[in-house]
């Protein structure tokens, strides 16, 4: 073989690997490729495969570095087949990934190229998922039916299935379940043939959902079950929550309290999981866009000293002509020397707050916070002190974003972290973890004396006006707290039994404070007295 069809080779080892499941061996090929003299449209080839293969495996920031290669890379490639491959891959990673208006950008390139054929039905899919995301479509929206007839046409099944699921969600959002049904059954046959199993697990959790609104508990139950069937072999899924969520409704109904709280427990694991990855895909593209804000900043530096060089060879050259010359050019370079040095003290300053303060709310973001409480426990743990960590999530946040837009959310995450930084102590450190998500670490801080600062808070953000925003609503918070003695002095542990804690809260009435303990007949104890004293906030040790 000569050169290029042994690099072609190397690729075709690495894509059996990769169908193998052998990533970590796929990619070091890969690797070698890109990294070749070999053409362009293979190492093309290549860098899309590791994309890929990073997205399978959930390596979110490798993968941002690599996508990144390959939109470079792209105006180079000539041939059309790999130009909508590029642009199908981003499009589809930057969807996994959460980021829709990229992933809409991307998916509307590659649909505006094509009429027709597979890729034509994916780009209309894709568009689609991101629109849905985004809360750009109703059920009349004229996409849907344009995206159903193009993967109907290419015979697409699965891509057509999600693109019905999408207007079943749409249907269920708008109080319309017995629509939802309509749409979901008339395609659960086909997609049930394809035994494709995340399209499967949407769809019988959509339908355990439907049935659930319509009171029809027995297909609800057997839709669900059906649906957690489906998820034991994809982790962190969104159809997993819903299923054991209407499980757990379900039993609970019934008075199965025992069953209940196993499909509580399950529920609320997999709540979390999820909620986990999203805030982890946040931190991956961060991240990202902060490297890749330094990497200009640093880049720029570097022409400014190599214009620098350049002047001071010029001056050289020129000083045995003019002194004066020579004076003039010297104090020139002094000051743009100056120039850089300020310029490159600024840029410093500034991306020292993007590493350390969350953009939008201006407090503590997780990874300055996290520092911070390390240095806290440790400082507490040695003297012998208390402290405690609050953590607490906004109630119905998404329906604020939902009605009145996400300007309002913004207004609302500021007003919140504005009272509730101004009534902190000095040695309180008050951070956003992501999305409405707050986190409170006190040091020298027991946990019943963190519960009443929690009570105050809680006060403090359900006493916010919203008329500031241009809406009238209600504001409200839920409560997680625990401190050394109930979690001890790990910051994970202590965030995890925090959110716990905080989940309590919020299955049971949200805006109220919710100790952590391990005792499930106290929670219980006090879950009666909840019920004994009305609608009046207690604080319930769980």
């Amino acid at each position: 073989m000569n050169t290029d069809q042994l690099y072609y080779f190397k690729y075709l080892r690495a894509y059996k690997l990769s169908f193998q499941g052998e990533f970590t061996k796929a990619v070091e090929l890969y690797k070698e490729i890109t990294n070749s003299q070999a053409e362009s449209t293979l190492r093309f080839r290549a860098n899309l495969s590791i994309v890929n293969s990073y997205a399978i495996s959930k390596n979110w920031a490798d993968g941002l570095t690599h996508l990144a290669i390959n939109l470079d890379i792209l105006p180079q490639i000539t041939e059309p087949e790999f130009q909508e491959l590029g642009l199908l891959i981003a499009a589809m990673f930057y969807n996994q990934l959460g980021q829709y208006e990229l992933g809409l950008k991307y998916a509307n390139r590659l649909g505006s190229q094509l009429s027709q054929g597979r890729n034509y039905c994916l780009a209309k899919q894709l568009a689609l998922e991101s629109q849905f995301k985004l809360g750009q479509l109703n059920e009349d929206s004229p996409q849907i039916a344009q995206g159903l007839q193009a993967c109907q046409q290419s015979n697409e099944v699965v891509m057509e299935s999600a693109i019905y699921s999408y207007l079943a969600e749409l249907y269920l959002d708008n109080n319309q379940p017995l629509q939802a049904i309509a749409t979901l059954e008339k395609q659960l046959v086909a997609i049930e043939q394809t035994k494709y199993a995340p399209i499967l697990a949407q769809y019988y959790a959509l339908l355990a959902d439907s049935y659930f609104q319509t009171q029809s508990y027995s297909l609800a139950s057997d839709f669900a079950s059906k649906a957690t069937s489906q998820t034991q072999n994809i982790a962190n899924s969104k159809p997993e929550v819903t299923a054991y969520n209407i499980l757990f409704q379900i039993a609970k109904s019934r008075g199965e309290h025992q069953q209940a709280l196993a499909y509580h427990q399950e529920y609320a694991a997999a709540d979390k999981a999820y909620l986990d990855e999203v805030k982890t895909k946040h931190l991956a593209f961060q991240l990202a866009q902060h490297q890749a804000t330094e990497q200009k900043n640093q880049i720029k530096l570097l022409d400014d000293q190599n214009r620098l060089l350049r002047l001071e060879q010029k001056l050289s050259r020129s000083e045995t002509e003019n002194n004066r010359l020579f004076i003039s050019l010297l104090t020139v370079s002094i000051l743009l020397l100056a120039g850089m040095v300020y310029k490159s003290r600024t840029t410093q300053k500034r991306l020292k707050l993007l590493a350390e303060y969350d953009a939008l709310t201006k407090v503590h973001n997780r990874g300055h916070f996290t520092q911070q409480a390390l240095n806290a426990i440790d400082y507490c743990s040695k003297n012998q002190q208390a402290a405690s960590c609050i953590l607490f999530d906004l109630d119905k946040f998404k329906s604020i974003n939902d009605t009145y837009g996400h300007a309002t959310g913004d207004w609302v995450l500021k007003q919140v972290a504005q009272v509730c930084q101004a009534h902190s102590r000095k040695s309180d450190l008050f951070a956003r973890l992501g999305g409405e998500e707050f986190c409170i670490f006190l040091p020298s801080c027991d946990v019943n004396t963190a519960a009443q600062l929690a009570e105050e808070y809680r006060k403090l953000i359900a006493a916010i006006d919203s008329n500031g925003s241009g809406f009238e609503f209600a504001i409200s918070a839920s409560f997680g707290v625990t401190d050394f003695s109930l979690s001890g002095t790990n910051l994970d542990k202590m965030i995890a039994d925090s959110d716990h804690a905080m989940y309590v809260s919020k299955k049971t009435g949200r805006n109220r404070v919710t100790i952590f303990s391990d005792g499930i007949a106290e929670f219980k104890r006090n879950k009666q007295a909840n019920s004994a004293m009305g609608s009046q906030t207690t604080e319930t040790r769980v």
